[in-house]
């Protein structure tokens, strides 16, 4: 039932109220073989794959009975996560052992290896809620509430677990009929289910979604925030009182079209029968401006029968006529602007279109939209051969003026801006390749998008600075950076990707180096143990200063390399206490000739190669490193280089002293002869000449 002054809807866009459909996101968990298998966690809790609970399955999670040995009476069940999607490891610390009213207590989780997958990977076990799903009670007939008992039955405790999360500073982000539970048989004790197997609102139901974050891609609508559990539990409690869902039969595209240009609340309830006592916290939780959205305080000043303020009605900025697009009129920029995003291939036609400029000046009434189209027009035919010139930036930013809220879109990869990270991964592991992420971030679009907000928001200033560190590693080309570091700097519950350790589900620095160990008899070892995703890795969660080793490493010179790649894996190592590393130590050890060869001695390096064996055995790269670059040892080479280059050049100088001197004896002997055959010459011909004169004479 609509009060006086609600938007009513047009007829054709009314619904009749359908049976609630089971709540179905865009994929299912992963496929996983029928059979047997086991999976021990913590050396305590046994998750049984011969037991599935397809009824606490989750969309991207399968369920399955859990024994604590500690407990045989115990009731739980446990979720695989699907191999390397991003899950949210901080939740998972944040509730683990503690007892928050109106959430499912998180028991343990941890890594392991699961046979129906043939891999390893993430579980998160949870206390068994005892009375089941509550929209399952509901459909079967088995539970029924009144108007009146609702607040107090549902939506307070529901409201206490939106508490309880906002208090340990983590939104729920997953909210929706199908993911609360009654914990008792008696079906008393209401709370929300699981939200750490997956990013933020990464299994939520677009219909459950505000509009902006609605618009982005599953793995990029953000972390958000309590504005965003709110209206989530809004519209899960219009499904809940109504027992279906009044917008079934109505596609993801269309009702986010409907919210666009009637809001949330008249696009949701239409003409369902809502109870009037309930339609104020149903508007307030639904209104599409968060800052008129109510909070924690409102919501429970409400359940206590306190009279909250009116709420602010903000109009949905409307065209006086239509702009025809893709076989739809629009009345709103915002839903212009999602369906260019939308249809890329077309979109340039519109943003060349003088039509658009009339519609956003005389319809829209908006002349600063119109002016900000024509300067990207015009800023884009500046720099015609610059990536700010190519019609893919063109059609985003375009979006971006036109809706400035949305999310950022470029090529079909669409995002919040704290939602980056995830969809970053998320596009990793389905492409291979981050090729789009990362030409996001070259063209500057993030920056973009905060200089077209017209308000300043909580945590914008970090984010432009999260962003700007990405694009610092980005440009970094050396081991260490690139991608491979966003990803791990902003995914730390990601695993590593490394082709050697791919399948040993590695999120955890601490384990990272025997996990290596135990590749090292199935991996070709003539390569190196380190890559570039195991270094950004290490450079991701390794808390110590390992610059100058990603300095070394990143030497052009193979020797230097070679020791950089020991000395950050024997760092590792030291600080970390890891005991011996036979396998990783032997792979390493194979690998140090370069590293060997900077020696100038022969005698050196045959003792170098001599004793590596025995430091293999030990399984110390640290003691390896020792070794190989020991300050001393390098001194005393460099000193005896030294003093062999010295004494080589003495003895080649005295070799040339030899050599030179019988040539300059000859060279004397011939030039004393010549002065004396010349002296004798003259005396000869003295005498000579006195004989004849005297012979003259007489």
């Amino acid at each position: 039932m609509l009060e006086v002054g609600d938007e009513i809807l047009p007829p054709e866009m009314m619904m009749t109220a359908p049976e609630l459909e089971p709540i179905q996101d865009m994929e299912s968990a992963p496929p996983q073989k029928s059979g047997s298998g086991q999976a021990l966690i913590r050396d305590r809790f046994l998750v049984d794959a011969g037991s599935p609970l397809p009824f606490l399955d989750t969309p991207s999670a399968k369920a399955y009975e859990v024994e604590d040995r500690r407990d045989l009476g115990s009731k739980l069940y446990g979720l695989v996560c699907t191999p390397g999607l991003p899950t949210r490891t901080k939740v998972m610390a944040a509730l683990k052992d503690e007892e928050f009213d109106g959430i499912v207590p998180l028991v343990e989780w941890d890594v392991a290896y699961w046979p129906l997958l043939e891999q390893h990977t993430q579980f998160v076990i949870y206390e068994r809620p005892k009375g089941g799903r509550i929209i399952d009670a509901m459909e079967a007939g088995n539970y029924k509430l009144n108007e009146y008992d609702f607040p107090r039955r549902i939506m307070a405790p529901l409201v206490e677990g939106i508490r309880a999360m906002d208090a340990i500073d983590h939104p729920h982000r997953a909210i929706n009929p199908a993911n609360v539970f009654f914990m008792d048989e008696a079906r008393q004790i209401v709370a929300l289910g699981d939200c750490a197997t997956v990013p933020h609102g990464f299994d939520q139901p677009m219909l459950f979604e505000s509009i902006d974050r609605a618009m982005a891609g599953r793995s990029g609508r953000g972390r958000g925030g309590l504005a965003d559990d709110v209206y989530a539990l809004g519209v899960t409690l219009v499904v809940l009182m109504l027992r279906y869902n009044p917008v079934a039969n109505i596609s993801d595209e269309e009702m986010l079209a409907m919210k666009m240009e009637h809001g949330s609340y008249a696009a949701i309830c239409g003409n369902a029968r809502l109870p009037i006592p309930l339609l104020e916290p149903l508007r307030a939780m639904l209104h599409d401006t968060v800052e008129e959205r109510w909070g924690l305080d409102q919501l429970t000043g409400w359940l206590d029968g306190q009279k909250q303020p009116s709420l602010r009605q903000v109009p949905i900025v409307k065209s006086d006529f239509p702009y025809r697009y893709e076989g739809r009129d629009h009345f709103t920029p915002r839903t212009l602007s999602r369906a260019m995003a939308r249809h890329r291939e077309t979109a340039m036609k519109v943003i060349k279109d003088e039509a658009l400029i009339s519609w956003l000046r005389k319809g829209v009434k908006d002349a600063t939209r119109a002016d900000a189209i024509k300067a990207t027009l015009e800023m884009a035919m500046l720099h015609k051969d610059h990536p700010e010139g190519t019609e893919d930036f063109i059609v985003s930013k375009a979006c971006m003026v036109l809706d400035p809220k949305a999310p950022i879109q470029y090529k079909g990869f669409s995002f919040m801006p704290d939602g980056y990270g995830p969809a970053l991964a998320v596009e990793v592991l389905r492409r291979g390749n981050a090729e789009i992420p990362i030409e996001v971030l070259r063209m500057g679009l993030p920056a973009v998008w905060y200089s077209l907000q017209q308000t300043v928001f909580a945590g914008a200033s970090i984010q432009q600075a999260d962003f700007a560190k990405l694009s610092g590693y980005l440009n970094n080309r050396d081991l260490g950076y690139g991608y491979e570091r966003c990803l791990y700097e902003f995914n730390p519950s990601i695993p590593c990707l490394s082709e050697f350790i791919a399948n040993d589900y590695v999120i955890e620095i601490n384990t990272l180096l025997q996990t290596l160990d135990a590749a090292a008899n199935s991996v070709d070892n003539k390569v190196r143990p380190i890559d570039r995703h195991i270094t950004a890795f290490i450079a991701a969660h390794f808390r110590e200063d390992i610059h100058p080793h990603l300095k070394a490493l990143a030497a052009p010179s193979e020797e230097a390399s070679t020791i950089g790649m020991l000395s950050l894996l024997a760092f590792l190592q030291w600080k970390l206490r890891i005991g011996p590393l036979l396998g990783l130590s032997s792979w390493v050890g194979g690998l140090l000739g370069p590293a060997i060869n900077t020696y100038h001695s022969r005698t050196t390096r045959r003792e170098i190669e001599k004793e590596i064996p025995r430091l293999v055995r030990k399984g110390s790269l640290p003691e390896l490193f020792d070794l190989i670059d020991n300050a001393e040892k390098r001194r005393v080479d460099a000193g005896d280089f030294e003093a062999a280059i010295a004494e080589y050049a003495a003895a080649e100088f005295e070799v040339r002293d030899i050599e030179g001197a019988g040539t300059e004896r000859q060279t004397k002997a011939e030039r004393t002869g010549k002065q004396a055959a010349a002296v004798l010459s003259i005396v000869l011909s003295m005498i000579v000449v006195s004989v004849l004169f005297i012979s003259e004479m007489f």
